[in-house]
Protein backbone atom coordinates (compact mmCIF):
# COMPACT_ATOMS: atom_id res chain seq x y z
CA UNK A 1 0.00 0.00 0.00
CA UNK A 2 2.86 2.45 0.82
CA UNK A 3 4.27 1.52 -2.55
CA UNK A 4 1.45 2.35 -4.28
CA UNK A 5 0.84 5.76 -2.82
CA UNK A 6 4.43 6.62 -2.71
CA UNK A 7 4.18 5.94 -6.89
CA UNK A 8 1.01 8.35 -7.07
CA UNK A 9 2.34 11.40 -5.80
CA UNK A 10 4.91 11.23 -8.83
CA UNK A 11 3.95 13.39 -11.73
CA UNK A 12 2.64 10.67 -14.91
CA UNK A 13 3.73 11.57 -18.39
CA UNK A 14 2.26 10.02 -21.60
CA UNK A 15 1.27 11.41 -24.66
CA UNK A 16 -1.91 12.27 -26.81
CA UNK A 17 -1.05 9.17 -28.57
CA UNK A 18 -1.39 7.07 -25.75
CA UNK A 19 -4.31 8.31 -24.06
CA UNK A 20 -6.22 7.50 -27.30
CA UNK A 21 -5.00 4.32 -27.80
CA UNK A 22 -5.93 3.48 -24.11
CA UNK A 23 -9.68 4.39 -24.92
CA UNK A 24 -9.88 2.80 -27.98
CA UNK A 25 -8.99 -0.40 -26.38
CA UNK A 26 -10.86 -0.23 -23.29
CA UNK A 27 -13.68 0.58 -25.50
CA UNK A 28 -12.92 -2.90 -27.43
CA UNK A 29 -12.21 -4.56 -23.90
CA UNK A 30 -14.99 -3.75 -21.04
CA UNK A 31 -13.81 -6.88 -18.89
CA UNK A 32 -10.73 -5.32 -19.24
CA UNK A 33 -12.08 -1.92 -18.29
CA UNK A 34 -14.13 -2.93 -15.31
CA UNK A 35 -11.59 -5.11 -13.89
CA UNK A 36 -14.27 -6.83 -11.59
CA UNK A 37 -13.39 -10.20 -12.06
CA UNK A 38 -12.17 -12.13 -9.01
CA UNK A 39 -11.14 -15.51 -9.67
CA UNK A 40 -7.39 -16.57 -10.61
CA UNK A 41 -8.11 -17.76 -13.96
CA UNK A 42 -9.96 -14.44 -14.95
CA UNK A 43 -7.11 -12.32 -12.87
CA UNK A 44 -4.23 -14.07 -15.29
CA UNK A 45 -5.99 -13.68 -18.64
CA UNK A 46 -6.32 -9.50 -16.91
CA UNK A 47 -2.86 -9.81 -16.26
CA UNK A 48 -1.72 -10.68 -19.74
CA UNK A 49 -4.36 -8.32 -21.65
CA UNK A 50 -2.86 -5.32 -19.58
CA UNK A 51 0.65 -6.58 -20.48
CA UNK A 52 -0.12 -6.43 -24.14
CA UNK A 53 -2.07 -2.96 -23.70
CA UNK A 54 1.05 -1.45 -22.22
CA UNK A 55 3.19 -3.33 -25.29
CA UNK A 56 1.09 -1.31 -27.95
CA UNK A 57 1.00 2.13 -25.41
CA UNK A 58 4.59 1.78 -25.70
CA UNK A 59 4.77 2.46 -29.48
CA UNK A 60 3.39 6.03 -29.11
CA UNK A 61 5.17 7.37 -25.96
CA UNK A 62 6.75 6.97 -22.77
CA UNK A 63 7.13 3.78 -21.57
CA UNK A 64 5.19 2.67 -18.40
CA UNK A 65 4.87 -0.37 -16.63
CA UNK A 66 1.29 -1.93 -16.22
CA UNK A 67 0.64 -0.82 -12.39
CA UNK A 68 1.60 2.82 -13.19
CA UNK A 69 -0.82 2.20 -16.85
CA UNK A 70 -3.54 1.07 -14.42
CA UNK A 71 -3.04 4.36 -12.35
CA UNK A 72 -3.59 6.40 -15.48
CA UNK A 73 -6.67 4.01 -16.38
CA UNK A 74 -8.00 4.65 -12.51
CA UNK A 75 -7.47 8.61 -12.87
CA UNK A 76 -9.13 9.13 -15.89
CA UNK A 77 -12.02 7.53 -15.05
CA UNK A 78 -12.39 9.96 -12.20
CA UNK A 79 -11.83 12.62 -14.01
CA UNK A 80 -14.82 11.91 -16.13
CA UNK A 81 -17.17 11.27 -12.97
CA UNK A 82 -15.82 14.72 -11.19
CA UNK A 83 -16.70 16.15 -15.20
CA UNK A 84 -20.25 14.41 -15.48
CA UNK A 85 -21.11 15.35 -11.57
CA UNK A 86 -20.03 19.19 -12.62
CA UNK A 87 -22.42 18.84 -15.68
CA UNK A 88 -25.40 17.30 -13.40
CA UNK A 89 -24.93 20.10 -10.53
CA UNK A 90 -24.75 23.26 -13.16
CA UNK A 91 -27.40 21.93 -15.14
CA UNK A 92 -29.85 21.33 -12.01
CA UNK A 93 -29.23 24.37 -10.18
CA UNK A 94 -32.33 26.62 -10.39
CA UNK A 95 -32.32 29.24 -13.62
CA UNK A 96 -28.98 28.18 -15.09
CA UNK A 97 -27.32 31.52 -14.61
CA UNK A 98 -24.00 29.27 -15.60
CA UNK A 99 -23.94 26.38 -17.82
CA UNK A 100 -21.37 23.57 -17.61
CA UNK A 101 -19.05 23.17 -21.08
CA UNK A 102 -19.63 19.98 -23.00
CA UNK A 103 -17.99 16.77 -22.47
CA UNK A 104 -15.37 16.25 -25.55
CA UNK A 105 -14.88 13.37 -27.35
CA UNK A 106 -12.97 11.54 -25.61
CA UNK A 107 -14.26 12.04 -22.17
CA UNK A 108 -17.72 10.84 -24.30
CA UNK A 109 -15.93 7.66 -24.86
CA UNK A 110 -14.84 7.40 -21.22
CA UNK A 111 -18.32 7.86 -20.06
CA UNK A 112 -19.76 5.56 -22.35
CA UNK A 113 -17.24 3.13 -21.37
CA UNK A 114 -18.08 3.05 -17.51
CA UNK A 115 -21.75 3.33 -17.86
CA UNK A 116 -21.22 0.01 -20.03
CA UNK A 117 -19.47 -1.97 -17.44
CA UNK A 118 -21.26 -0.42 -14.75
CA UNK A 119 -18.29 0.96 -13.10
CA UNK A 120 -18.86 4.55 -12.12
CA UNK A 121 -18.23 5.31 -8.62
CA UNK A 122 -18.29 8.25 -6.11
CA UNK A 123 -15.51 10.85 -7.04
CA UNK A 124 -13.97 10.83 -3.45
CA UNK A 125 -12.31 7.23 -4.45
CA UNK A 126 -9.74 8.90 -6.47
CA UNK A 127 -6.61 9.86 -5.77
CA UNK A 128 -6.70 13.63 -4.89
CA UNK A 129 -3.52 15.89 -5.79
CA UNK A 130 -2.53 13.45 -8.71
CA UNK A 131 -1.09 15.47 -11.49
CA UNK A 132 -1.74 14.05 -15.08
CA UNK A 133 0.27 15.97 -17.61
CA UNK A 134 2.06 14.72 -20.63
CA UNK A 135 4.73 14.45 -22.21
CA UNK A 136 7.26 17.08 -23.80
CA UNK A 137 7.88 15.09 -26.66
CA UNK A 138 4.28 15.91 -28.36
CA UNK A 139 2.09 18.95 -27.39
CA UNK A 140 -1.07 18.63 -25.35
CA UNK A 141 -4.24 17.37 -25.93
CA UNK A 142 -6.80 19.08 -27.69
CA UNK A 143 -9.71 18.47 -24.86
CA UNK A 144 -8.98 19.55 -21.76
CA UNK A 145 -8.94 16.39 -19.53
CA UNK A 146 -6.70 18.47 -16.70
CA UNK A 147 -10.83 19.97 -15.22
CA UNK A 148 -11.18 19.93 -11.68
CA UNK A 149 -11.96 17.67 -9.09
CA UNK A 150 -15.62 17.52 -7.41
CA UNK A 151 -16.42 20.56 -4.41
CA UNK A 152 -16.70 19.70 -1.11
CA UNK A 153 -20.54 19.94 -1.86
CA UNK A 154 -20.45 17.03 -4.38
CA UNK A 155 -18.14 15.08 -2.29
CA UNK A 156 -20.33 15.30 1.12
CA UNK A 157 -23.50 14.01 -0.92
CA UNK A 158 -21.50 10.60 -3.30
CA UNK A 159 -20.43 9.71 0.79
CA UNK A 160 -23.85 10.25 2.37
CA UNK A 161 -25.15 8.71 -1.04
CA UNK A 162 -22.78 5.82 -0.39
CA UNK A 163 -23.63 5.13 2.97
CA UNK A 164 -27.27 4.33 2.35
CA UNK A 165 -29.00 1.51 1.84
CA UNK A 166 -30.77 1.38 -1.60
CA UNK A 167 -34.33 0.89 0.32
CA UNK A 168 -33.78 3.89 3.28
CA UNK A 169 -35.86 6.42 3.63
CA UNK A 170 -34.34 10.06 3.46
CA UNK A 171 -31.04 11.03 3.18
CA UNK A 172 -29.02 11.48 6.15
CA UNK A 173 -28.61 15.29 7.40
CA UNK A 174 -25.67 17.08 6.01
CA UNK A 175 -22.66 18.92 7.94
CA UNK A 176 -24.04 21.84 10.36
CA UNK A 177 -23.41 24.94 9.08
CA UNK A 178 -23.92 24.34 5.40
CA UNK A 179 -27.02 25.02 3.64
CA UNK A 180 -28.21 22.79 1.19
CA UNK A 181 -29.00 22.94 -2.46
CA UNK A 182 -32.20 22.21 -4.15
CA UNK A 183 -33.91 19.61 -3.82
CA UNK A 184 -34.06 18.35 -7.46
CA UNK A 185 -29.98 18.29 -7.06
CA UNK A 186 -29.87 16.75 -3.55
CA UNK A 187 -32.77 14.24 -5.12
CA UNK A 188 -30.57 13.58 -8.08
CA UNK A 189 -27.17 13.17 -6.30
CA UNK A 190 -29.09 10.24 -4.12
CA UNK A 191 -30.49 8.69 -6.70
CA UNK A 192 -27.17 8.20 -8.17
CA UNK A 193 -25.26 7.28 -4.86
CA UNK A 194 -27.97 4.12 -4.19
CA UNK A 195 -27.66 2.93 -8.01
CA UNK A 196 -23.88 2.37 -7.81
CA UNK A 197 -23.05 1.94 -4.24
CA UNK A 198 -23.14 -1.84 -4.81
CA UNK A 199 -20.39 -1.48 -7.41
CA UNK A 200 -18.36 1.06 -6.30
CA UNK A 201 -17.76 -1.47 -2.88
CA UNK A 202 -17.51 -4.23 -5.28
CA UNK A 203 -14.65 -2.13 -7.44
CA UNK A 204 -12.94 -1.09 -4.00
CA UNK A 205 -12.92 -4.24 -2.89
CA UNK A 206 -10.91 -5.70 -6.15
CA UNK A 207 -8.48 -2.60 -6.31
CA UNK A 208 -7.84 -3.78 -2.37
CA UNK A 209 -7.08 -7.70 -3.52
CA UNK A 210 -5.05 -6.08 -6.62
CA UNK A 211 -3.10 -4.25 -4.47
CA UNK A 212 -2.27 -6.67 -1.94
CA UNK A 213 -1.24 -9.21 -4.78
CA UNK A 214 1.24 -6.68 -5.93
CA UNK A 215 2.14 -6.02 -2.56
CA UNK A 216 2.91 -9.74 -2.16
CA UNK A 217 4.71 -10.11 -5.14
CA UNK A 218 6.72 -7.66 -4.29
CA UNK A 219 8.11 -8.91 -1.19
CA UNK A 220 8.16 -12.31 -2.92
CA UNK A 221 10.51 -10.98 -5.10
CA UNK A 222 12.73 -9.35 -2.35
CA UNK A 223 12.64 -12.87 -0.47
CA UNK A 224 13.87 -14.04 -3.44
CA UNK A 225 16.79 -11.70 -4.02
CA UNK A 226 17.54 -11.76 -0.05
CA UNK A 227 18.05 -15.29 -0.16
CA UNK A 228 20.14 -15.46 -3.73
CA UNK A 229 22.59 -12.26 -1.76
CA UNK A 230 22.73 -14.57 1.30
CA UNK A 231 24.13 -17.33 -1.01
CA UNK A 232 26.30 -15.19 -2.49
CA UNK A 233 27.49 -13.59 1.00
CA UNK A 234 27.84 -17.28 2.27
CA UNK A 235 29.90 -18.65 -1.07
CA UNK A 236 32.48 -15.58 -0.59
CA UNK A 237 33.09 -16.03 2.65
CA UNK A 238 33.48 -19.88 2.08
CA UNK A 239 35.94 -18.94 -0.47
CA UNK A 240 37.70 -16.58 1.71
CA UNK A 241 38.16 -18.78 4.93
CA UNK A 242 39.97 -20.90 1.93
CA UNK A 243 41.73 -19.02 0.85
CA UNK A 244 43.02 -17.46 4.23
CA UNK A 245 43.92 -21.05 5.33
CA UNK A 246 45.57 -21.66 1.95
CA UNK A 247 47.47 -18.59 3.20
CA UNK A 248 48.06 -19.75 6.79
CA UNK A 249 49.84 -22.82 5.42
CA UNK A 250 52.09 -21.30 3.12
CA UNK A 251 53.05 -18.95 5.55
CA UNK A 252 53.81 -21.70 8.01
CA UNK A 253 55.97 -23.23 5.24
CA UNK A 254 57.82 -20.01 5.14
CA UNK A 255 58.51 -19.60 8.54
CA UNK A 256 59.67 -23.69 9.16
CA UNK A 257 62.18 -23.07 6.18
CA UNK A 258 63.60 -20.11 7.86
CA UNK A 259 63.82 -21.33 11.15
CA UNK A 260 65.65 -24.33 9.44
CA UNK A 261 68.07 -21.79 7.53
CA UNK A 262 68.50 -20.25 10.45
CA UNK A 263 69.80 -23.22 12.52
CA UNK A 264 72.12 -24.75 9.71
CA UNK A 265 73.56 -21.23 9.39
CA UNK A 266 74.02 -21.00 13.29
CA UNK A 267 75.25 -24.74 13.02
CA UNK A 268 77.91 -23.97 10.19
CA UNK A 269 79.07 -20.53 12.13
CA UNK A 270 79.99 -22.99 15.55
CA UNK A 271 82.09 -25.60 13.05
CA UNK A 272 83.63 -22.76 11.36
CA UNK A 273 85.07 -21.37 14.96
CA UNK A 274 85.89 -25.11 15.76
CA UNK A 275 87.60 -25.66 12.59
CA UNK A 276 89.32 -21.94 12.86
CA UNK A 277 90.72 -23.15 16.98
CA UNK A 278 91.85 -26.30 15.79
CA UNK A 279 93.70 -24.77 12.89
CA UNK A 280 95.16 -22.44 15.46
CA UNK A 281 96.28 -25.56 17.73
CA UNK A 282 97.82 -27.06 14.90
CA UNK A 283 99.92 -24.07 13.85
CA UNK A 284 101.36 -23.58 17.59
CA UNK A 285 101.73 -27.08 17.67
CA UNK A 286 103.59 -27.53 14.79
CA UNK A 287 105.54 -23.83 15.42
CA UNK A 288 107.01 -25.79 18.68
CA UNK A 289 107.94 -28.80 17.01
CA UNK A 290 110.09 -26.61 14.75
CA UNK A 291 111.61 -24.84 17.50
CA UNK A 292 112.43 -27.46 19.44
CA UNK A 293 114.06 -29.25 16.34
CA UNK A 294 115.65 -26.30 15.25
CA UNK A 295 117.42 -26.08 18.77
CA UNK A 296 118.43 -29.70 18.75
CA UNK A 297 119.88 -28.83 15.41
CA UNK A 298 121.48 -26.08 16.65
CA UNK A 299 123.12 -27.87 19.32
CA UNK A 300 124.29 -31.22 17.70
CA UNK A 301 126.44 -29.14 15.00
CA UNK A 302 127.99 -26.69 17.72
CA UNK A 303 128.65 -30.02 19.81
CA UNK A 304 130.14 -32.00 16.77
CA UNK A 305 132.12 -28.55 15.93
CA UNK A 306 133.96 -28.63 19.01
CA UNK A 307 134.46 -31.85 19.15
CA UNK A 308 136.03 -31.49 15.17
CA UNK A 309 138.09 -28.06 16.68
CA UNK A 310 139.28 -30.42 19.59
CA UNK A 311 140.39 -33.15 17.33
CA UNK A 312 141.75 -30.79 14.70
CA UNK A 313 144.52 -28.93 17.86
CA UNK A 314 145.33 -32.85 18.61
CA UNK A 315 146.73 -34.11 15.01
CA UNK A 316 147.86 -30.78 14.60
CA UNK A 317 149.90 -30.99 18.00
CA UNK A 318 151.20 -34.53 16.83
CA UNK A 319 152.10 -33.52 13.14
CA UNK A 320 152.96 -30.18 12.53
CA UNK A 321 154.50 -30.40 8.54
CA UNK A 322 150.60 -31.21 7.69
CA UNK A 323 149.66 -28.51 9.84
CA UNK A 324 148.22 -25.94 6.68
CA UNK A 325 146.96 -28.23 4.63
CA UNK A 326 144.76 -30.26 7.37
CA UNK A 327 143.68 -26.63 8.69
CA UNK A 328 142.75 -25.46 5.09
CA UNK A 329 140.55 -28.97 4.96
CA UNK A 330 138.92 -28.57 8.18
CA UNK A 331 138.09 -25.38 7.95
CA UNK A 332 136.40 -26.61 4.14
CA UNK A 333 134.38 -29.39 6.00
CA UNK A 334 133.42 -26.63 8.51
CA UNK A 335 132.17 -23.98 6.22
CA UNK A 336 130.24 -26.86 4.53
CA UNK A 337 128.79 -28.12 7.33
CA UNK A 338 127.72 -24.37 8.43
CA UNK A 339 126.26 -24.14 4.63
CA UNK A 340 124.03 -27.38 4.71
CA UNK A 341 122.91 -26.64 8.13
CA UNK A 342 121.83 -23.09 7.78
CA UNK A 343 119.66 -24.09 4.03
CA UNK A 344 117.84 -27.04 6.18
CA UNK A 345 117.17 -24.21 8.79
CA UNK A 346 116.04 -22.26 6.20
CA UNK A 347 113.80 -25.08 4.62
CA UNK A 348 112.01 -26.31 7.89
CA UNK A 349 111.28 -22.11 8.29
CA UNK A 350 109.28 -22.20 5.31
CA UNK A 351 107.39 -25.61 5.60
CA UNK A 352 106.23 -24.05 9.04
CA UNK A 353 104.76 -20.76 7.17
CA UNK A 354 103.03 -23.11 4.82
Amino acid sequence: MSINKEESKKTRRYTTAQIVQLVDYMSNHSELASSRFSCPISNDKLDRQWEALAKILEKHGPKKTVAQWKIVWRDLKCKVRGRLAEVNKLNSAPGKEKSAPPLTELELKVRAIITTVNDIGEPSTCERGLKMTLSEEEPPIDMDISFPLPTKFELIQNEVGENLDPQAGPSLPLEQGYNPPSLQAKNMSESLGNSFSSSSRKSKKHKVVEEWESTVKIFTEIQKDHKSSNKEIANAITRLASAQEELLGQQMSVAFALETAVAAHLESNKLQAEANRLQAESNRVQQAHNNKITELLTEFLLDRQVAIFILFIKLCMKSRLAFSSRVRSVMSNLLGMHRLFHERLAMREDRSDE
